[in-house]
């Protein structure tokens, strides 16, 4: 071994002499009754801390905003929570919720079969790979679908069914982007019940952010950890309540994690936001509105518009009595509905002058047409799902110009599919896993095939790579066979490959082939007969021959011998 190994292992036995020595003195630092020596081993300690275990260094909450006095973190919204729900209230948005509960609701119930809508509950999934349930797993299965459609253990009728509760839950979503539902626990900790709630009294705790308490900026401004969580009591389980129920700007209930589902579908990771989603709704301030004034300037046109529709010149020359009384008899027979677009009457000859601007001037209609069409885009919904006939706008895109079915099922990928998936996703951790973390909830039948796809597709499959049997099986019916074909791929090409080889099979065992006749073996002479005799026997002939041969060489030898004497 070199020097300088030997020095390497020295210097590494000496590091390890020192850890330990290290470890000692801190230990008995730990004992010491000296209030220095204790000082000394807790800065060592935390001086000794590893760079992996480090708090994260960035804000996720505007710094300024960390001292709350009503002890949470209120939503930096334009509008309040009052407004979102009366904007939904108009016609169009209204027309888009309603749309999207009702489809969602669809799924809340088991599917009856594979082609229709419905949720199942089922065995995670290993490596991408759907696992078999046995008898015990099915069982499981059950109990559990019995409380999703029960929204807990027992039938109650005071309790929502889950076709209520999905209503529920995604009318708040759609409305404020917060989905909540409370997870009921019994004494024993076990999920009992789970409920929908109002998602606008809910706000994110001021604890909910008690780790970015710890970061140093706050120490410098005076803000100390200790006086911060003095405020949010007791920890459970090493958890701080993360949302709060309010009523009046006051906080009346206190919510950890596990026990309420705070979803946000348009979550942002700005400082500013404290944790909310951003409501479509907020992003269609200015739609609504145009929409509103829209509306209002349309039913004002008609009620009470003030520009006349055209003029009546009388031609000649009359007194002002006789004119007075002519526009008092004209009014009171064609003046509008509450008195409204009235006819001027002037001194001159009798003449009608026409006033009035067509739909096509105004463009009233394009002008809504575009306003739906940003709030649907915005939902991420097809205007003809509301009912809206798009075939009639203008410069339409290639998914436009496709057939009807084709543009509602887009839609449904772009907007019902993430709903589905998102409602799925909170479903499963806070109700099903709670249960048994096994099993996971799916709903199915959105993008699933019809019958007729189903059974074009098997056609295909028997036709290059299943077998009849095969196919039979799935659609439960019974195998025809091996005999009758039932192992069989019904492709041309396999079927006469397949005959080839049993041809030239049978030809062997009749006693050869092409090659026994002709071909490669047409210079050899061969026996057909030599087939059927048996190697034991040959091997003796062959044995027989040459001791014959022998024989007559050594008789030979010897006749030769003898005439040479």
């Amino acid at each position: 071994m070199s020097n300088l190994s030997k020095e390497i292992q020295q210097v590494q036995r000496a590091q390890q002499l020192l850890a330990i020595k290290e470890m000692k003195l801190l230990e008995k630092g730990m004992s010491s009754n000296n209030p220095s020596d204790v000082v000394a081993v807790f800065s060592k300690l935390q001086n000794a801390k590893k760079i992996g275990e480090d708090d994260g260094k960035a804000f996720l909450i505007d710094p300024l905003q960390f001292q709350t006095a009503l002890g949470f973190k209120d939503k930096p919204y334009q509008l309040s929570y009052t407004t979102l729900k009366k904007m939904s209230k108009t016609p169009v948005i209204n027309a888009i919720i309603k749309t999207r509960k009702n489809q969602i609701a669809d799924f809340a119930e088991p599917q009856i079969n594979k082609h229709s809508t419905g949720f199942i509950i089922q065995k995670k999934a290993r490596e991408g790979v759907i696992q078999n349930m046995d008898k015990t797993d099915r069982k499981v299965a059950n109990f559990i679908t019995d409380f999703i459609l029960n929204c807990g253990k027992v039938n109650s009728w005071g309790v929502d069914d889950f076709d209520t509760f999905i209503r529920k839950v995604i009318d708040d979503s759609l409305i404020f982007d917060q989905m909540t539902f409370e997870v009921v626990r019994n004494r024993k900790g076990q999920i009992d019940r789970f409920l929908a709630t109002d998602a606008s009294t809910f706000r994110m705790a001021e604890s909910f952010f008690a780790d970015d308490y710890k970061n140093p900026f706050f120490g410098r401004k005076g803000v100390s950890w200790a006086d911060t969580t003095r405020q949010w009591g007791e920890p459970k389980d090493g958890y701080y309540p993360a949302y709060v129920q309010i009523y009046q700007n006051v906080i009346v209930n206190e919510f950890y994690p596990w026990e309420l589902c705070f979803g946000t579908r348009n979550p942002s990771s700005s400082i500013y936001a404290n944790g909310y989603g951003i409501s479509e709704l907020e992003e269609l301030i200015n739609v609504v509105t145009s929409l509103l004034w829209s509306d209002e300037y349309n039913r004002r046109f008609f009620s009470q518009g003030s520009a006349p529709k055209g003029l009546l010149r009388v031609k000649g020359n009359l007194n002002e009595g006789a004119l007075q009384q002519f526009r008092q008899q004209w009014q009171s027979m064609l003046s509008g509905v509450m008195q409204s677009w009235k006819t001027p009457v002037v001194q001159a000859d009798v003449d009608w002058v026409d006033l009035q601007k067509t739909n096509r001037d105004m463009e009233y209609s394009s002008w809504m047409e575009y306003l739906i069409k940003l709030s649907c885009s915005i939902y991420s919904i097809d205007p003809t799902e509301i009912g809206w006939d798009i075939a009639r706008s203008h410069g339409q895109g290639a998914v436009f110009n496709s057939s009807h079915e084709e543009r509602l099922k887009h839609s449904k990928d772009k907007g019902l599919y993430p709903l589905l998936k998102f409602t799925q996703r909170k479903l499963n951790r806070y109700v099903v896993e709670q249960i048994n973390p096994d099993f996971e909830l799916v709903f199915m039948g959105l993008n699933g095939m019809t019958i007729e796809q189903e059974m074009d597709m098997d056609i295909k499959k028997i036709s290059n790579f299943q077998t009849l049997d095969e196919i039979r099986e799935k659609w439960e019916l019974k195998p025809i066979g091996e005999e009758s074909g039932g192992n069989l791929i019904l492709n041309s090409v396999f079927y006469q490959n397949l005959a080839a080889k049993r041809m030239q099979q049978q030809q062997q065992q009749m006693g050869g082939g092409m090659e026994d006749w002709g071909g490669e073996g047409e210079d050899e002479e061969t026996n057909p007969f030599d087939l059927y005799i048996d190697d034991d026997e040959v091997e003796e002939d062959e044995t027989e021959k040459s001791e014959h041969r022998q024989q007559f060489i050594k008789a030979f030898e010897n006749f030769i011998n003898n005439n040479k004497e």
